[in-house]
């Protein structure tokens, strides 16, 4: 009888840690593929699929969904004027991996960008959910930047999630 319960409760335990284990692993696994947008200065998460709704490789836009477009107007009401996020440089990741760096920018702004830009964040929200990026501002200027944004990786991902327009 002592044999027997000291088996059963063994099993019970060595069961239990292999599912919390395997749990664990996945969660793992979600954040090593997971697309994100980081502040390049801080490297805190701006947004990542998991806000958005959709990406359109033809036309470089992504599509916030209601929580992910609510979340970028919650933390652009929390940022100071003086301290947008006009010109700060961010960086692309899939998993850990930087696919590519750019600049948060302004469709209104008068200066030229080179680099690669996404535009008009501070105007995410409920009434507006959608974020363009080009190979440079104006996009006339970025063309060999196209490649970087529509990597390979990225579209295999936003396919495999089916997040891809």
């Amino acid at each position: 009888m002592g044999k027997t319960v000291f088996a059963l409760i063994f099993l019970t335990l060595f069961a239990g840690c292999s599912l919390n284990t395997q749990t664990t692993s996945d969660t793992n696994d979600n954040q090593d593929t997971r697309f994100a947008v980081y502040l390049a200065d801080t490297n805190s998460m701006l947004f990542s699929d998991e806000d958005l709704s959709s990406y359109e490789p033809s036309t470089q836009t992504f599509t916030f969904n209601s929580e992910g477009a609510k979340k970028m107007k919650s933390y652009q009401s929390s940022l100071q004027i003086d301290s947008g996020l006009y010109e700060k440089p961010f960086v692309v990741k899939l998993g850990n991996e930087e696919i590519y760096r750019g600049k948060f920018w302004s469709s209104f702004s008068s200066l030229s960008e080179s680099g690669i830009v996404m535009t008009d964040v501070a105007m995410i929200g409920p009434d507006y959910n959608i974020l363009t990026v080009d190979g440079g501002y104006p996009s006339a200027f970025g063309t060999d930047n196209d490649k970087k944004i529509n990597d390979p990786r990225i579209i295999e991902h936003f396919k495999n999630i089916n997040k891809i327009k």
